[in-house]
């Protein structure tokens, strides 16, 4: 394949890689906004006017059937809320095809390891925005109560940029800060630092920042191991009233994490690679 046709067909499938993730991120605040819809219907409030109409309903003899077309409109929200969810499923399946045709693309041409890991880098910052800007985690805390039925007693919907601001907003400043430095800050470091070696390989400088920022990348992790022992925890709750449902944005931060790794790894390996050719005598 010829050089410009693959720039060309790199482009396109970033041009792709784009737009899916602007979907997901739609997508995914569609199902979460749809969430919060049905959410409020089973709120205690609304479940005790609920109650409400269906004995009015049934003492009528269906001459009235606001219940029943409140049933109606709850089935479809949740029809609709299933419709996104799946649409998130099916895009991120997209992402990732289209992230492993780039990589393909940007690697086969040289088969250079450096290659392959400024891909993985750029499939990686998509990942990242996606993964701040959508929830990571949504906790719910429901009970079948007498007469009123299943009831949702708590929700909450969090993503690491929505965390980021209700830590700020509640004088949580040094959690928001924290959060902020290890989740926001050092993965766009990391990045920059690493993309920057694109322009300078043979200086010392480069192997040495990307060092550094390959060992700082590491505590970004942290973010996904606290999602992952708040799920397990939730999820065996003995009194079995919460529940915890993993987002789309964690499997994307998660994923950014594990390509800036990789890639960091692979553009270090090419770098020694040109510093020791540099340094063999001629």
């Amino acid at each position: 394949m010829n050089r410009p046709l693959n720039w060309l067909l790199a482009g396109l499938l970033l041009i792709g890689l784009l737009g899916c993730g602007w979907k997901i991120w739609e997508q995914a605040t569609a199902y979460e906004r749809q969430t919060l819809a049905i959410i409020q219907q089973l709120q205690a409030t609304s479940q005790l006017e609920n109650s409400g109409r269906q004995l009015l309903e049934a003492l009528s003899f269906g001459l009235y059937d606001g219940y029943s077309q409140q049933l109606a409109d709850l089935n479809r929200q949740k029809a609709l809320q299933a419709a996104y969810k799946a649409s998130v499923n099916q895009l991120t399946a997209l992402f990732l095809l289209n992230a492993t045709l780039l990589l393909l693309v940007s690697w086969l041409p040289r088969r250079r390891s450096g290659d392959l890991g400024y891909a993985m880098l750029t499939v990686g910052i998509v990942a990242l925005a996606v993964g701040l800007t959508t929830p990571i985690l949504s906790v719910e805390v429901s009970k079948t109560l007498p007469v009123l039925g299943e009831t949702v007693l708590q929700f909450q919907s969090k993503g690491i940029l929505t965390t980021i601001t209700g830590l700020w907003s509640n004088g949580n400043l040094w959690l928001a800060l924290l959060l902020t430095l290890f989740s926001v800050v050092l993965p766009l470091l990391k990045t920059g630092v690493a993309w920057l070696t694109l322009f300078s390989r043979t200086h010392h400088l480069s192997l040495r920042g990307l060092h550094l920022s390959h060992h700082l990348g590491r505590w970004s992790m942290a973010d996904v191991f606290v999602v992952a022992v708040l799920v397990a925890f939730f999820s065996n709750n003995g009194g079995g009233l919460t529940q915890a449902e993993v987002q789309a944005g964690l499997w994307f931060f998660a994923l950014y994490v594990v390509l800036s790794l990789s890639g960091s790894q692979l553009i270090s390996r090419q770098l020694r690679q040109l510093q020791l050719a540099n340094a063999l005598p001629t």
